[in-house]
């Protein structure tokens, strides 16, 4: 079976085969060292664009050179929070959460930001025909748990006319990387610009 990073990697695959023929914008809101990215790129195949943000300088460096050595060029690069997503007009996005591995595990994701960024992130694309959120949370670290647990609530309690809320996980480890998906419910006939993001 997949890991879980892989599985991730395995759901972007599939959205991408439901919506190739569209002009797509895909978002790494946690670059890191660029290997969710560089994924993102090689599904669209210099189709589409990639958005990448990270708060550490060093990993949107890494990422740059990884997408340049692999002659990428479809990818725009934002030094800032995920808490900031500018883009109005995106199709996939995935928060790979936690700290940027090999180096300071004290500068992490936080349960704060990443919920701010996540009810942006709906309040720009639940009008969107067909979206998909991937969230990949490691509660097996201090912050990492926390962060876990209050994203967990917040999209539990997503109200299930608007959205498909999903979570895959290893069951018989604790503690490991799970998953999170929200996606369009198909059957809601709502505005979802008129649903408020508590």
């Amino acid at each position: 079976m997949f890991k879980i990073v892989e599985f991730s990697h395995f759901l972007i695959t599939e959205f991408y085969q439901k919506n190739k023929e569209k002009y797509l914008t895909f978002i790494d809101a946690t670059c890191g060292k660029g290997n969710d990215t560089l994924f993102l790129a090689e599904t669209l195949n210099h189709n589409g664009t990639v958005v990448a943000y990270d708060i550490q300088e060093e990993a949107i460096d890494i990422t740059k050179r990884l997408l340049l050595k692999n002659h990428f060029k479809n990818c725009i690069f934002h030094l800032s929070s995920h808490e900031k997503i500018l883009e109005e007009n995106f199709d996939l996005i995935i928060y790979n959460l936690g700290y940027l591995p090999g180096s300071d595990k004290t500068i992490t994701t936080t349960a704060n930001s990443t919920l701010n960024s996540i009810k942006l992130v709906l309040s720009k694309i639940s009008n969107k025909e067909d979206y998909l959120i991937i969230i990949v949370l490691y509660p097996g670290h201090e912050n990492g748990l926390i962060e876990s647990q209050i994203i967990d609530d917040f999209c539990y309690h997503l109200p299930s006319n608007f959205y498909l809320v999903s979570k895959y996980q290893n069951y018989n480890r604790l503690n490991a990387p799970y998953i999170i998906t929200i996606s369009k419910n198909k059957k809601s006939l709502v505005n979802h610009s008129k649903l408020m993001i508590n």
